[in-house]
C-alpha cells in the first residue's frame, strides 16, 4: 500500500472534548458554501466558514451529535444539534427562515417564545415541557428578541427550536426513511434502542414539535446507523452492530404514526421490518468487536450499468413497437380490416344459404305425396307426415366451398410459419430484455462496514465483495470522491491518525496523521466561496482542529511515467533521432536522464 501526503491544511485551536459524531460538514445557511460544525462536551457550539470561525454558541449542554438536513420540510438546511442530557436544538438562518412574509412572522413568533437553555433546564412554572418553549419570561423573551434581530442583521444562527428527547443519544441522521417525500429524523442511542421524529408545525400558531414515530430495539449496542437504498428504491436503515453484522430496518409510510394508544402496532407487524444481517461472522477474530457502516456509495460503474440496461429497454421497445405497426400494416394490405371481415362474413353467409338449399333439394331423392285423406297427419311446421316414412339423404361433407374471390388465407396461409417464427423470435427478445433488466436492477447499491480490529468490508446485496485486513484500529468510517469520477471512495481512520482511502475495486493508499485522532469526519468543504474541494477533518487529544482540503488524487492505481507519453509527434521525432545511434544501455541511462530532468530539473 503506497503512502501519500496533504499539505494543504487549516488550522484552529478548539477548547473541549469533542464526541464521535460531534462534527459535521453542510451549507448551514443555505449560501451554496459549505461549513464545518463542531459541538464539544462543555456545551459550546462552532461554525467554521472559509477559514475563520465564523460563530460560536455557548450554553447548549453536553452535545454528542450534530446533523445538517431539511428537517422543517421546507426546502433548505437546518442545523440539528442533539445533547446527552436529553435536549434537541434546531438552529436556522435567519435569511433562509423567512423565504417569505408568513414564514417571517412564523420564525419570529417562534423566536420570541424560545429562551435560553439555562432557564428552561430549570423548574420556571412557565415552561412547557413538552415543547421546551417558555411563554411567561418576558426578560428572556426581550433578550432573544434583541438577539433574533441581531442575528438576522449579521446572517448568524439562531435558534429556533428546543424539545426534550431521550437522553444518551450517539447518533443522528436527518433523511427521508419512509419514502413519503418528507425527511425524519433518526436518532441511535446508546440504549440499543433506534428511533425517528417528523416534524409537525401548526400553521396558524406559527410553531410545531418534533413528533416521536417508530421506535426499535437493537440486540446489541449501536455502531451507527446510515441510509442504503434497496435495488427498487425502497430507504432502509442500516444500524451497524458488534462483530461486523448490522440490523437492516425498513420503514413504510403506513407504519409511522404518532406514539399513542390508538395507533399503537403489534410486535409482529413491527418484527416483520427488521432482519439481521451476519456476514460470515463466523470468520471474525472477535463477535463482540464495535462496528462502524456507510451506505449509498456512489459508483460509476453501477450508473455506466443502469444507463446501459435503459438504452437497451429503450431499443427492445422501439423495435416490437415497430414490428407491431409493420403486422399491421401487413393485415390492412391483406384486407384483414373490420370492413373487409363484415363484407366477408357477409358473403360467406349467402353462399352458405345457397349451398344448404341446393343440398336440400338434391338430397330429396325419394318424395311422397301425401293423400289428401291424410291431410290430418300432415305436420305444418315442415309438411312431412307425421309418424311416416324418415326420408334419409347424403349431405355434401364439404364445410367450405372454394370463393370466387380472393380470401384471406389466399395471402397468409403460405407466411403463416414465417408468422409463428417471427412471434417466437419477438417473445425470446422479451422474454431476454426482462430478464437482463430484472437482473441489472435487482442489484443495489454497495455500502462498506469497518470493525476496530482492523476490518474493512465491502458488501453489496448482503454478499461480500471485498475485504481487506490492516493493522490499526479503526473507529470512523466515512465516504468521499479523491478522484473526481463521481464514484465514492471508503475512508476508514483509526485512532493513532493513519487514514486509508479505498476505492471500490480494492484499490488503496495511506496518509498517516501526525497526532491520535479523537473524532474524523470527511466531506466537501469551501475554503473558498464558490469552490469545494474534498477534505478531510481531524479533532486531536490536544484540542485543535486541523482540515486538510484540496485532498485529490489523480487516481488510485500507481501509473508508471512514460516520458514518450507526453512528447509531441515533432518531439518524439527528434529524441528517436538523437538515440538512433546509441546502444539499448546508452539508450536506458539517457531516458534515464531524461526522466529525472522531467521531475526534478536536474540532468
Amino acid at each position: 500500500m503506497r503512502a501519500v501526503s496533504f499539505v494543504k491544511r487549516l488550522q484552529w485551536d478548539l477548547p473541549g472534548t469533542v464526541c464521535r459524531h460531534g462534527l459535521t460538514i453542510g451549507d448551514v445557511d443555505n449560501d451554496g458554501d459549505n461549513e464545518l460544525v463542531v459541538g464539544t462536551a462543555e456545551g459550546e457550539l462552532y461554525i467554521f466558514k472559509g477559514s475563520e470561525l465564523w460563530q460560536k454558541i455557548p450554553g447548549l449542554g453536553l452535545v454528542t451529535s450534530v446533523a445538517i438536513g431539511d428537517i422543517f420540510n421546507y426546502g433548505r438546511n437546518a442545523l440539528v444539534v442533539i445533547c446527552g442530557d436529553g435536549w434537541a436544538h434546531i438552529f436556522y438562518g435567519p435569511r433562509s427562515v423567512n423565504p417569505s412574509t408568513i414564514n417571517a412572522t412564523s420564525a419570529q413568533q417562534s423566536a420570541k417564545e424560545t429562551t435560553d437553555q439555562d432557564n428552561i433546564k430549570t423548574s420556571h412554572p412557565g415552561v412547557d415541557t413538552a415543547t421546551g418553549v417558555n411563554m411567561t419570561n418576558s426578560q428572556s423573551s426581550d433578550q432573544t428578541d434583541g438577539n433574533s434581530e441581531a442575528n438576522e442583521l449579521s446572517g448568524k444562527m439562531e435558534c429556533v427550536h428546543v424539545q426534550r428527547i431521550p437522553t444518551n443519544t450517539k447518533v443522528v441522521l436527518v433523511a427521508d426513511v419512509d419514502k413519503d417525500g418528507a425527511n425524519e429524523m433518526i436518532l441511535g442511542l446508546t440504549d440499543r434502542v433506534v428511533r425517528s421524529y417528523r416534524w409537525s408545525s401548526n400553521l396558524e400558531l406559527g410553531r410545531g414539535k418534533l413528533v416521536g414515530l417508530n421506535k426499535w430495539e437493537c440486540t446489541n449496542q449501536i455502531g451507527t446507523v446510515t441510509l442504503q437504498h434497496m435495488a427498487d428504491g425502497t430507504p432502509t436503515l442500516l444500524v451497524a452492530q458488534p462483530g461486523g453484522t448490522f440490523m437492516r430496518i425498513k420503514c413504510n409510510p403506513k407504519d409511522c404514526h404518532l406514539e399513542d394508544e390508538a395507533h399503537k402496532t403489534d410486535d409482529e407487524s413491527a418484527a416483520s421490518c427488521v432482519d439481521y444481517q451476519t456476514l460470515g461472522i463466523s470468520r471474525m477474530r472477535n463477535q463482540n468487536i464495535s462496528t462502524e457502516i456507510i451506505g449509498d456509495l456512489e459508483s460509476t460503474l453501477e450508473n455506466k450499468m443502469a444507463d446501459e440496461c435503459k438504452d437497451f429497454k429503450q431499443n427492445v421497445s422501439s423495435s416490437i413497437k415497430q414490428d407491431i405497426t409493420l403486422k399491421s400494416d401487413s393485415q390492412e394490405f391483406t384486407g384483414n380490416t373490420p370492413q373487409f371481415e363484415a363484407k366477408r362474413e357477409n358473403f360467406d353467409t349467402a353462399e352458405e344459404r345457397e349451398k344448404e338449399k341446393t343440398s336440400r333439394i338434391e338430397s330429396y331423392k325419394v318424395e311422397r305425396v301425401p293423400d289428401k285423406a291424410d291431410c290430418s297427419n300432415i305436420d305444418e311446421v315442415d309438411g312431412n307426415l307425421l309418424g311416416g316414412n324418415l326420408i334419409l339423404g347424403e349431405y355434401d361433407t364439404k364445410t367450405e366451398k372454394d370463393s370466387l374471390l380472393p380470401t384471406y388465407k389466399d395471402f397468409c396461409c403460405s407466411d403463416s410459419s414465417n408468422n409463428n417464427n417471427i412471434e417466437r423470435v419477438q417473445e425470446k427478445d422479451k422474454i431476454e430484455a426482462n430478464a437482463t433488466i430484472k437482473s441489472s436492477s435487482s442489484q443495489g447499491k454497495p455500502y462498506a462496514l469497518a470493525t476496530l480490529d482492523g476490518t474493512i468490508m465491502l458488501v453489496k446485496d448482503e454478499v461480500i465483495l471485498w475485504s481487506m485486513q490492516v493493522d490499526r484500529m479503526i473507529f470512523a468510517l466515512c465516504r468521499l470522491d479523491v478522484t473526481g469520477d463521481g464514484s465514492d471512495e471508503i475512508v476508514a481512520c483509526a485512532w493513532d491518525g493513519q487514514t486509508y482511502i479505498l476505492d471500490q475495486q480494492r484499490n488503496s493508499v495511506r496518509f498517516q496523521f501526525e497526532e491520535p485522532v479523537r473524532a474524523f469526519c470527511t466531506g466537501n468543504y469551501n475554503v473558498s466561496p464558490g469552490i469545494s474541494t474534498p477534505c478531510l477533518v481531524y479533532n486531536t487529544f490536544n484540542n485543535k482542529i486541523f482540515l486538510y482540503h484540496d485532498v485529490t488524487l489523480p487516481s488510485m492505481v500507481i501509473r508508471p511515467l512514460i516520458p514518450l507519453e507526453e512528447l509531441e509527434p515533432e518531439e518524439k521525432k527528434t529524441l528517436d533521432d538523437l538515440l538512433q545511434n546509441c546502444s539499448d544501455m546508452e539508450r536506458q541511462q539517457r531516458m534515464q536522464q531524461l526522466t529525472e530532468w522531467l521531475l526534478y530539473g536536474v540532468s
